[in-house]
Parts: C-alpha cells; sequence; structure tokens
C-alpha cells in the first residue's frame, strides 16, 4: 500500500530590511509633507524674524525719541518753573533766561530763546537729544511760546472780597472780578464786555444783566440774566502783591519823602520843587519808600508810580497816591493806552481821587494792596468824575455829593497790550509745537 504524500507549501519570510509591501509609498508620503511643511514653514519663520526685528527696532526708536522728547520737555518746564516762581523779575533778561547743556543719564539738551519785552513773549526752542553728542540716536525739537501777563490789566473791576452794587441804572465794562459774594441791589444794572467771576456766591434780579459769561463758585447764581455762558466754578486768579524790592532795585526816580509829581506831554515828569526826568523807551518806574505820592499831568511814555509803606488805610501816613487834577494820555487817544503810553497807580494803602471845583478825569490802572474801602473820591457837587482803565476796590464817595453830574468807570482793554511797567505778571503757555 502506497503511502499519500502531503504537499505543504510554505511561505518564505521577506529578507531582513526590505520594506513590507506599501511602506516604500508612505515613507515618501510623510518626506514629502515634511519637506512641505518646511518649505511653508521656512519663509513664514522669516517673516516673523524679519518683522520680529523690525518691531524691535522700531520700538528701540519709538522709545528713543519719546526720551529725547522728555529732555526737551524738561527744558521748557525748568523755564515755567522759574517764571512761577517770581511775578516780576527775569522775565527777559539774557542772564536769567540762558541755560548751559543740560546733561541726562540718556542724552542732553541745549535751549535757545528770544525775549520780547515789548510785547511781553520769550520764544523757546529746546532741543533733546538721545544718545550721545558726539554720536545721536534720537533728536526732538519743542518750540514754544510764553506770554506773560497781569491779572491787574484783565478785568474792569477788581475787589479782593465780597462786594455789593447798591447803585441803578448803572454799567460796568470790561470784566468784573470779585474775591468772594456778589449783591447787586441796584436796579438794571449792566456788566457789559467782559466775564464776571465771582467767587462766592451772586444774588441779583432778573433785571441785572451780563451780556458774556459768569462764572461763580458758590450755590446761587441768583436770578440775574446771563446773555453768555454760565459756569458753576472761578478761573484762577492771584491777588497781586507788591514786591517793593523789586521797584528799589528798578527805579526812574526815587523819594523817601512825600512828592508831587507832573507828568508832562514831552515824554519827562517833573518833581514839584525838583528836577525833570526823562521817560526811558522801556518805562519809568517812579518808586515813594515809606511816603505819599500826589499826581497830575499828561503822561507821555509807559509810567508806573508805587507807593510803599507799613500796612495801613488812607488815614495812614504813607503808602497813599493821590490823584489831584487830571491825568491822562498824550494824543488823540487821550483816554486809551498805546504802545507809547500807559499808566498805573499802585499803592500799598490807599488810592484817592481828589479836586474841587472842576471835573476830574483819571486814565490807567488804580491798585490798592491791602484791605477794602481804601480808594476813595471826594469833589464838588454838581462836577464830573471819569475813570478810564482799572479799579481794585469800591470807590467811597465824600462827600456823597461830590461829582454828582457824572461818575463814569470804564475800562481800557488796551491796557492788556500795552501795559505799563512793573506790573506782577505770571507766565502763560500760549502755543506749542513737538517736531
Amino acid at each position: 500500500m502506497r503511502s499519500k504524500r502531503t504537499s505543504i507549501r510554505r511561505s518564505c519570510p521577506s529578507r531582513a530590511g526590505s520594506p513590507a509591501p506599501g511602506g516604500s509609498r508612505e515613507r515618501g508620503s510623510a518626506l514629502l509633507a515634511a519637506l512641505a511643511v518646511l518649505l511653508f514653514a521656512l519663509p513664514v519663520a522669516i517673516v516673523f524674524y524679519k518683522y520680529s526685528a523690525q518691531t524691535l527696532v522700531s520700538a528701540m526708536q519709538d522709545r528713543r525719541q519719546q526720551t529725547a522728547a522728555l529732555i526737551a520737555n524738561n527744558a521748557v518746564t525748568d523755564y515755567m518753573r522759574q517764571f512761577s516762581q517770581n511775578a516780576y523779575d527775569g522775565h527777559y533778561d539774557a542772564d536769567q533766561l540762558s541755560r548751559p547743556e543740560a546733561f541726562y543719564s540718556a542724552g542732553f539738551s541745549t535751549v535757545t530763546f528770544e525775549a520780547d519785552q515789548v510785547n511781553r513773549t520769550v520764544f523757546l526752542r529746546a532741543t533733546g537729544t538721545y544718545g550721545t553728542e558726539a554720536k545721536p540716536l534720537a533728536r526732538k525739537v519743542l518750540e514754544a511760546l510764553i506770554q506773560f501777563q497781569s491779572d491787574l490789566v484783565q478785568y474792569g473791576t477788581m475787589v479782593n472780597g465780597a462786594f455789593t452794587v447798591s447803585a441803578s441804572n448803572v454799567r460796568y465794562d470790561g470784566g468784573f472780578w470779585t474775591n468772594g459774594s456778589l449783591s447787586v441791589t441796584g436796579a438794571d444794572v449792566r456788566f457789559n464786555g467782559g466775564p464776571v467771576v465771582v467767587n462766592g456766591n451772586l444774588s441779583g434780579a432778573a433785571s441785572v444783566v451780563i451780556d458774556g459769561d459768569l462764572y461763580y463758585s458758590g450755590t446761587s447764581a441768583g436770578s440775574v440774566t446771563v446773555l453768555g455762558n454760565t459756569y458753576n466754578y472761578v478761573p484762577s486768579v492771584t491777588w497781586p502783591a507788591l514786591d517793593f524790592a523789586y521797584y528799589d532795585a528798578h527805579y526812574t526816580y526815587k523819594s523817601t519823602v512825600n512828592r508831587t509829581i507832573v507828568f508832562n506831554s514831552t515824554a519827562t515828569f517833573t518833581v514839584v520843587g525838583g528836577a525833570t526826568y526823562g521817560i526811558p523807551p522801556d518805562g519809568a518806574i517812579i518808586y515813594c519808600e515809606n511816603c505819599n505820592l500826589t499826581l497830575r499831568g499828561v503822561v507821555s511814555g509807559r509810567v508806573t508810580a508805587v507807593a510803599g509803606g507799613d500796612v495801613g488805610n488812607c488815614s495812614s501816613a504813607n503808602g497813599k497816591i493821590t490823584v489831584s487834577d487830571d491825568l491822562y494820555y498824550v494824543g488823540a487817544s487821550s483816554i486809551a493806552a498805546g504802545p507809547a503810553q500807559s499808566f498805573a497807580a499802585l499803592a500799598r494803602n490807599c488810592v484817592t481821587f481828589s479836586k474841587n471845583g472842576s471835573d476830574l478825569l483819571a486814565a490807567g490802572i488804580y491798585f490798592v494792596e491791602q484791605g477794602m474801602g481804601n480808594m476813595q473820591m471826594s469833589g464838588s457837587s454838581g462836577r464830573r468824575f471819569w475813570l478810564y482803565g482799572v479799579r481794585t476796590q469800591g470807590i467811597t464817595i465824600s462827600p456823597s455829593s461830590s461829582f454828582n453830574a457824572q461818575r463814569s468807570i470804564n475800562y481800557d482793554p488796551n491796557l492788556r497790550s500795552y501795559p505799563p511797567p512793573g506790573l506782577p505778571e505770571k507766565a502763560l503757555l500760549v502755543n506749542w509745537n513737538l517736531r
């Protein structure tokens, strides 16, 4: 019997290292995918790198520019600090305005200036540099225009305290400022041509008209009629303080005894019983130290008369100015200040307008530093009194019939443009340009 053979076919195993069926295609696809990702990612990475580098450079440049601008701004800020500390001196003097090159941890600044005492301005050009002088990395230039203004020329009437208007049918020209409440008890009172600033409450009837803006800091504005805007706050105003040391250092003429001064139409003034003095082009300061001045005449030039003394009132023996006759300006505009003429009377204790038998005209700024009720007027019944300029107190009339034919107080806006010398000023930054 034959035995049956069974044929068994065995599959041979693959050789070591030989790819399995389909493996080469998978790995090829992976390689192509990796290559595609690389070809896409590399440009993106390069772009991102360039963007990051540019952003970093831009940020560094911006920081340098900001630092340079800050350095320039610091220079201008230093001038404003200086001006805020002294209301009188060093505003236009080259030795006070000059600055050495200022060095900082990151750079330095330089400043040039143009001082214009006639127009009361200082133009500054401050250059801030980031880096070193030999190798500046960034530079900024700040141009600033500073205007000097005195509060003594901004308002027709200034009162350092509460004030009451009791007269009827009166008109106040120019601004009106009270460092306290304002009460208007008279009828048909009109404030025309400037803001009314009341550091307190305002009370009055609807017949009281403010033809302009009203600023008040209190809780009530009364029933007054306001044709402009009403604001429940007050702008900053500083009651001036006279610096007699400044006048003692900058006077054209000084006296220590009572004097009468007559102003002439020839740009001079005469001391009665003494000499005649010329008025310099930049103005004259007449200073009476611990004594009184009596003034009259025609002012030709820019003049400020100052009477100093111990604190007192109109009965004190010093610090008093009396206008005893007409005091006005030369030329056709005899009541208005101009480029060649302006006047101020600055008294520690009292200003008096006094003339009998005739009308009286007074032009200019009349300021009393101390107290209330220290501005007086006396004259004859049936006569007229005109004031064109600024007064800083209510005027007490004695006797009450004095100048009862007409009493007129008018603001002179030209004093803003053409102030007399020696007024206390504050610096205002009116324009600036950073480039």
